[in-house]
């Protein structure tokens, strides 16, 4: 699963390589897929975790490792949810909250007794105080990132924007989880089932902010690959009719903007010569697909009826 999970990121990673440059929420999701990568394959998804530790000195070094990437990869990801919602790029104070919280835990990390290299490393060396620390301000930031993240998406009503609240409570709840676990391990207590809700509910709530601001990239892709073909079947319609005067395309016009010119232009036509049934078809798939537009194209909500339209 984990194994799975890596070569998905890294695969999606390189692929959307050059969204690195287009700025914007593009390239803070771009960042927030090379660090989640990054963090798996520091936790021994691809790599025996014992081969990664072993190349920084066999002390559980990956677990530090992981968690800044991890740490990177969850600001990146808030950081998308935000640009997204508000069109706001993250600020000087957002920057260095994060540098100072990343300077917080890897001091008690370098501080503690850190023993061999270990699967369990958290819950076998959880009785201590520098590892609570460090564990804690971990926790703690995410818990504040996911606060930050629903209180940003508070007004948007677009359901994908739901569905990033719903994980981003379910991160915020495990992270809280796991320091109150944690905390209980310090005083001596050992509530396992405690600490066992911690890895369905972060990675649940991963899962879900994931998907839903992925929703948006998709629909907008499908919605330009059905406008290309409105326009294709569009053009078609007008081949024809001879008669038809079909206008060429400004080189800067959108798909959207090349669409509903057709479509007007169909539609008109439509006034002087009776349009097929397919032709209809088309029209009115055409029309359905720019009411869709969101935003819309700089145009008036169309009609598929030729008379409306025109």
């Amino acid at each position: 699963m984990k194994l799975a999970a890596f070569l998905a990121l890294a695969a999606l990673g390189i692929y959307r390589l050059p969204a690195l440059r287009r700025g914007g929420a593009g390239t803070m999701s771009e960042l927030a897929l090379l660090a989640g990568a990054g963090a798996l394959f520091m936790g021994g998804s691809a790599v025996p975790l014992e081969t990664v530790d072993s190349w920084f000195g066999g002390t559980n070094v990956v677990n530090l490792l992981q968690n800044v990437l991890a740490t990177l990869a969850i600001w990146f990801m808030t950081m998308t949810a935000r640009i997204m919602a508000t069109g706001e790029w993250p600020s000087r104070r957002a920057v260095y909250e994060l540098g100072l919280v990343l300077i917080a835990f890897i001091i008690p990390f370098a501080l503690m007794d850190r023993g061999a290299t270990s699967e369990t490393f958290i819950r076998s060396t959880a009785q201590s105080g520098w590892l609570w620390l460090y564990a804690s301000i971990y926790m703690m930031y995410v818990a504040y990132l996911m606060g930050w993240m629903i209180l940003a998406l508070g007004k948007r009503r677009a359901r994908p924007y739901l569905v990033v609240r719903v994980g981003a409570f379910l991160m915020g709840t495990a992270s809280v989880v796991e320091v109150v676990y944690l905390t209980a391990r310090v005083l001596g207590a050992r509530p396992e089932w405690l600490g066992d809700l911690f890895v369905p509910l972060f990675y649940g709530g991963i899962l879900l902010i994931a998907g839903g601001l992925a929703w948006f990239p998709a629909a907008r892709q499908v919605r330009v690959v059905s406008l290309r073909i409105a326009a294709a079947l569009l053009r078609r319609a007008a081949a024809a009719h001879p008669g038809a005067a079909i206008e060429s395309t400004p080189v800067w016009r959108s798909t959207a903007h090349d669409t509903y010119r057709l479509a007007v232009q169909i539609a008109d036509l439509g006034n002087a010569v009776e349009l097929t049934r397919s032709e209809r078809l088309v029209l009115r798939f055409a029309t359905f697909l720019l009411n869709l537009q969101v935003p819309a194209p700089r145009i008036m909500t169309m009609s598929a009826s030729p008379r409306a339209a025109g």
